[in-house]
C-alpha cells in the first residue's frame, strides 16, 4: 500500500508538471491575459513560455545578466538565451552591455514587459492565497510539513536522475 501511495503521488506531480510545461495556451498564459488590457500584450502572452514570465519578474528589480537569471531560475543558460531572445523580439527587455563589462550582456524590462511581469506576480500571489487557503483549512500544520518534506525528498530523489 505503501508503494502504491508514492506512485500516486508522483503520478499527480507528473500531472501538475504537464499542466504547467504546456509551451502555449497554460492556465497562467491566460489567467495573464485575461487581466491586461493592451490587446497586443494579450496576443504577445500567448506566444510566451513560462520561463520567459518567471524571467519578466525576476527583473523587475533591477538588470541581471544571463548566468545570474539561469542560476536565479534554476535552468539553463541556452533556456534564458532563448526565452531573452523572443522577449526583445516583443520589446519586451532590452539587452545592453555596460561599457566596464563588453563581455557580459544584461537584460532589463521596457515598460511593456513591467506590465506582464507585475500582472504576472498578481497571479502568483493569487495562486499562492487561494491553495494556501484551501490546504491549511483542510490540513494540519504537522501534515502539511510532512508533506513538504516528502516533497523534497523525492526533489533530491529526481535530482540525482538529472
Amino acid at each position: 500500500m505503501t508503494e502504491a501511495a508514492v506512485v500516486k503521488i508522483h503520478h499527480t506531480i507528473e500531472q501538475l508538471r504537464a499542466m504547467h510545461s504546456n509551451v502555449h495556451g497554460s492556465q497562467e498564459q491566460k489567467w495573464i491575459q485575461d487581466r491586461i488590457a493592451d490587446d497586443e500584450l494579450k496576443q504577445i502572452v500567448l506566444k510566451l513560455s513560462i520561463i520567459a514570465f518567471h524571467i519578466l519578474s525576476a527583473l523587475e528589480k533591477n538588470e541581471l545578466t544571463g548566468i545570474e537569471l539561469a542560476e536565479k531560475l534554476c535552468v539553463t543558460r541556452g533556456g534564458i538565451t532563448r526565452a531573452a531572445k523572443k522577449l526583445s523580439q516583443y520589446q519586451l527587455i532590452k539587452m545592453n552591455k555596460h561599457p566596464d563589462n563588453r563581455k557580459n550582456i544584461y537584460y532589463a524590462l521596457t515598460d511593456r514587459g513591467r506590465q506582464i511581469a507585475l500582472v504576472h506576480d498578481k497571479m502568483h500571489d493569487s495562486v499562492k492565497k487561494s491553495i494556501v487557503g484551501s490546504l491549511t483549512a483542510k490540513y494540519s500544520k504537522a501534515e502539511l510539513e510532512m508533506v513538504a518534506e516528502f516533497l523534497e525528498d523525492l526533489y533530491k530523489l529526481e535530482k540525482q536522475f538529472n
